[in-house]
């Protein structure tokens, strides 16, 4: 009984030691501000906005779901077909914070994987209600 006891706390202990949040660097994030102003004005380097989440969509985006979910991979591939990689393409959920947030890492992996090399995660400290709706940048 003590054996068990004791492989349960490693077993946790490893769990919580190997999940680290992303660290996501300052020139993979995209701003708020940048994205609400290049959909308002229509740049021309307006990027591909990608939801991965199950949250309001921001205006413009594809909704692609959840990373986790099996069809997601299948939907991104298709929808950037004839895209070229030069595209910029921003990628956000907005459940939660953007650095915990299980959709975020793996869709701009895949993203990275396909050779999108332009690719940003929306900053969203705290959400997209927060962080995006609540100053009222467009949302479809």
């Amino acid at each position: 009984m003590k054996f068990i006891s004791i492989l349960i706390v490693a077993c946790i202990g490893f769990s919580f030691s190997s999940f680290q949040a992303p660290t996501w660097k300052k020139e993979q994030l995209m701003s708020t501000k940048d994205l609400a102003d290049k959909i308002k004005t229509n740049a021309k380097d307006k990027p591909l906005i990608f939801n991965v989440g199950p949250m309001e969509n921001i205006k413009g985006a594809v909704a692609v779901g959840a990373a986790t979910n099996i069809t997601f991979s299948n939907r991104m591939e298709s929808v950037l077909a004839m895209e070229s990689k030069a595209k910029p393409v921003v990628v956000y959920c907005g459940c939660c914070s953007y650095a915990s947030c299980p959709n975020i890492k793996p869709a701009y992996d895949k993203l990275m994987s396909l050779g999108f090399k332009n690719t940003k995660v929306l900053e969203l400290p705290e959400g997209i209600k927060p962080d995006w709706v609540a100053k009222g940048y467009p949302v479809e």
